[in-house]
Parts: C-alpha cells; sequence; structure tokens
C-alpha cells in the first residue's frame, strides 16, 4: 500500500520529538545541543543558515548517522543533543525519524522548519565558509593578559571576579564581588573599563538568575547606570535578559540560559575583534609610528600583533592619559608584551611627535560611533584628532557595533565624573581641594576628522556608517 508524503510526515512526527521555535532559540547558545541543517547546499547560500549550524544533506542521513556505515560523521558521537531543521519541518521529521531508527539518541526537529525561525526574528548568517574569523587569526594565542576574557571577568564559585586594571601592570590580580552592587561599585571605582564593565555586568547577572525576571530586571538597570556613554552594556544585558525571559516562561534552567547567551556573545565579540584587527592590519606599512590614545582593547591589539606577524616594524606612541594612567598602566604595557616597540608619552605631546614626523596613523577604539559618523572616546581623543588632521595623519577608530538608539551627536551622554579625581594622581594629591575641577570623561571627533571607522565590514568611511546594518 501506497503513502502520500504528507502521510509519512504525519506517521513520523507521532514517533519523534517535535520543539517549538522558542524551544530552539533558547537551545541556540546551548554548547551541549547542535543544530543540523538539512537543506540543499544552494538553499543556505541563497537563504542563509541558523549560527553554527552543522550542514548535512537530507540524502546523506541514514549513512552520516549510522556508526557502522563507511560515510559515518564522528560529530554525531559527541552526546549532544541534536536539532534538525529543514524549510518548513517536512523533510526534517523524515530525517530526524531515519536518525532515530539508525541509533541517534536526543534527536528532535523544529515545528516550522527554517521559515518559521527566520520569521520569527531568529538569529541567522550566511552559510560558513570554514573556520571562523578568530580560529583563522589564531588571536587567542595572541591575545596580552588583560585582553583574555577570562582575565577581564569570570563567574566563579558563585561570586564574580574582576580583572582589577587598576593595579595592573604592577599585579596580576582580581576583585571578588558576591553582589550586583558590588560589580556596580567596581565598574564605578574603574577597576575595570573598556570592555570589562559590560563583561563584569553579564556575570553580576547570574548572581539573580533564580529571582525571577523583576530581580533581573533591577540588577540590570543599576549596572547600565554605571556607564551612560557607552551602550555597548544596555545592548548586551538585554540581550541576556531575553534569553532569560525565554528560559523562565519555558521552565528551563535561567542561569543556564544566562550562560550560554554571554559565552555566546564572547564567541562573536572575540571573532569580530579578528575580522577588524585583520583589516586595519593590511593598512598598517612597515615602519609605521602609530599613535592611539587610552586603551583600545583587542581590535586595536590585535592589529598591531597581526601586522608584526606579517614582518611589520612598528612604532606605538602611547599617552599616559589622565587621570587613571590607562595608556601608561595597561596600553603600554599591553603593547610591549606583543613584541611591539613603545614609547610612553604624557598627554601634550602627541602634537610634538607628530611634527617630528614619527607619527604616520593615529588608531583608537570608541566608546561609541553615532550612525552618522561622530567618535566617542577618552577626553583627548579629539584634540589628537584635530592635530593629526593638522599633520595630515590620517585617524581610524574602531567600532564595536552599531546602537541605532544613537544617529546623531546630540544623542550622547558624556558621563561627567567627580572632579575630585583630576586633583590627584593615584591617590596623590597634586593641587588643593579649594580648586574648581572638571572630568568630562569622554569627547566627540566630528567625521571630518576620521579617515576610516573599522568594522567587521573592513575599514569604512564614517559618512557611509549609515549602509552596514553590523558595525
Amino acid at each position: 500500500m501506497t503513502k502520500t508524503t504528507k502521510e509519512m510526515v504525519e506517521s513520523a512526527n507521532k514517533e519523534i520529538k517535535t520543539i517549538s521555535v522558542d524551544e530552539a532559540k533558547l537551545a541556540l547558545n546551548d554548547p551541549g545541543t547542535t543544530f543540523v541543517d538539512i537543506r540543499d547546499i544552494r538553499e543556505l547560500q541563497a537563504e542563509g543558515t541558523i549560527p553554527g549550524a552543522f550542514h548535512m544533506p537530507r540524502g546523506m542521513t541514514e549513512f552520516w548517522v549510522d556508526p557502522q556505515s563507511p560515510y559515518y560523521k564522528k560529530i554525531f558521537s559527541s552526546g549532544n543533543n541534536f536539532v534538525l531543521y529543514c524549510k518548513s519541518g517536512w523533510r526534517s521529521a523524515l530525517a530526524t525519524k531515519a536518525a532515530q531508527d539508525v541509533g541517534l539518541k536526543n534527536v528532535a526537529h523544529i515545528d516550522g522548519g527554517y521559515s518559521a525561525w527566520a520569521e520569527t526574528g531568529g538569529a541567522t548568517v550566511e552559510k560558513s565558509r570554514g573556520k571562523s574569523p578568530a580560529a583563522k587569526e589564531g588571536i587567542y594565542e595572541l591575545l596580552p593578559f588583560v585582553v583574555n576574557p577570562t582575565n577581564i571577568s569570570r563567574f566563579e564559585n558563585g561570586r564574580v571576579l574582576i580583572g582589577n586594571r587598576s593595579k595592573y601592570p604592577f599585579e596580576q590580580s582580581f576583585v571578588t564581588c558576591n553582589n550586583v552592587e558590588e560589580v556596580a561599585q567596581a565598574i564605578k571605582d574603574m577597576v575595570t573599563q573598556g570592555a570589562g564593565p559590560w563583561m563584569a555586568a553579564a556575570n553580576a547577572l547570574r548572581l539573580v538568575a533564580s529571582n525571577g525576571s523583576d530581580e533581573l530586571k533591577r540588577a540590570r538597570d543599576t549596572l547600565v547606570a554605571t556607564r551612560p556613554t557607552n551602550t555597548a552594556m544596555k545592548l548586551r544585558l538585554d540581550d541576556i535578559l531575553d534569553a532569560a525571559h525565554a528560559a523562565e516562561e519555558l521552565g528551563t534552567n535561567v542561569d543556564e540560559a544566562i550562560t550560554n547567551k554571554i559565552d555566546a556573545i564572547i564567541s562573536t565579540l572575540y571573532d569580530n575583534y579578528a575580522l577588524r584587527a585583520r583589516a586595519m592590519a593590511d593598512l598598517i606599512e612597515d615602519g609605521d609610528g602609530i599613535l592611539t590614545m587610552c586603551f583600545a582593547e583587542a581590535g586595536f591589539l590585535l592589529a598591531l600583533a597581526l601586522a608584526k606577524r606579517d614582518g611589520k616594524n612598528l612604532t606605538a606612541y602611547v599617552p599616559e592619559t589622565r587621570p587613571y594612567l590607562q595608556g601608561a598602566k595597561l596600553t603600554a604595557p599591553s603593547i610591549h608584551e606583543l613584541g611591539v616597540k613603545v614609547n610612553l608619552i604624557t598627554d601634550n605631546m602627541p602634537a610634538h611627535i607628530m611634527s617630528e614626523g614619527n607619527i604616520q596613523k593615529y588608531i583608537t577604539a570608541a566608546d561609541l560611533i553615532t550612525v552618522d559618523g561622530h567618535v566617542c572616546n577618552k577626553i583627548g581623543t579629539y584634540q589628537n584628532a584635530i592635530t593629526a588632521h593638522a599633520h595630515d595623519i590620517p585617524f581610524f577608530a574602531f567600532a564595536w557595533g552599531r546602537d541605532d538608539e544613537k544617529q546623531v551627536r546630540s544623542d550622547v551622554e558624556i558621563e561627567e565624573r567627580d572632579p575630585a579625581e583630576i586633583r590627584q594622581a593615584l591617590g596623590t594629591p597634586t593641587t588643593i581641594d579649594a580648586i574648581d575641577a572638571r572630568y568630562p570623561t569622554f569627547d566627540i571627533t566630528p567625521p571630518k576628522y576620521v579617515a576610516g571607522v573599522v568594522t567587521v565590514n573592513g575599514v569604512v568611511s564614517p559618512y557611509t556608517l549609515k549602509n552596514y546594518k553590523n558595525w
């Protein structure tokens, strides 16, 4: 007796596990789950795929999954949960049944398939073309101590550990925080900066993971308020809260969902560092003198490391960066750790060094870049950009990503810190308390002084940033 395709799919669905798109989204960041795309390769190339999915053509299911087959793929011996999907759920139902029949356990498929996933806002990427950017460039072996993610912040034994950059390079130590308020205070006290605040804040959410959505939201608000200018923290904490809320609604482990989301963000972050670093390294020329400002995090440091690995001789000039001396304490030692020649200078020396002909490129991080191309970074960046422009030296700024809520300069809130911080240097008073002072932490460089913004799409004009969805 013959069966129609519809009847075969209905029969298969009675014997296999089917999960909803929401359940699948929650599992996306779980390292114990492997997504398997069984569509034709032309569909993947035309429509994209789910991030990290393994591609297995539908017709090879039994041969790749069966351990007795000469075509067996070792990925199916991992012990992971496997989530199969096709375009709409018919082929994946039959493939899941076939995989189950040849012995694969912990296998399910997505109700509605890739179409339902994409239509409900599930993450999609172009078909993978080999190793991740981070793996391709081998960046984890190049990273200096302070920008290795485990040394920035981590969750350990129910506490948040934050790499104490205020003690570096004299100590490689950590500040231990037992609650959200202690993490927020550590961020305010400049124990960490750059990428450190958002990583510390993300780990802080794990401290209240079991306390419900309201407590997670309160923690998020407390943490975001610590650094109002750089909005990376807000965007990333909101992504993590979305994962936590989904887990709560589905009755699954919230802490596990938060952990998986943090790991996924960090993995993507360092892949993006690698893309930007390669783009910038390709523009650095042999013999270049490079001025920076403050601490430009992994992207800038990796650009120098890749350029050096490419055989280029470089000299970096690093202003000390008052009042916390991040340039002296973080940037210069990290560049030295890379084996790149570095000269420490004071904040009022860049114009003179440029006039000597020693600087060929000015490269910094950016705490925020508006969609119309204004670069917000550590105070002092703007004046150096003007000086570089006067000396025909191009200024390049590393983006961390796009924030559509920051379209123009007036959308940026400049953080003003306690003026008392600039009446001292590392705890030693430099003037009397009666002297008035101001401490705007950041300044904004107009796009006319910016030669290029370093993005995941390469180095692009600040005037064309609006044309790129991802930076």
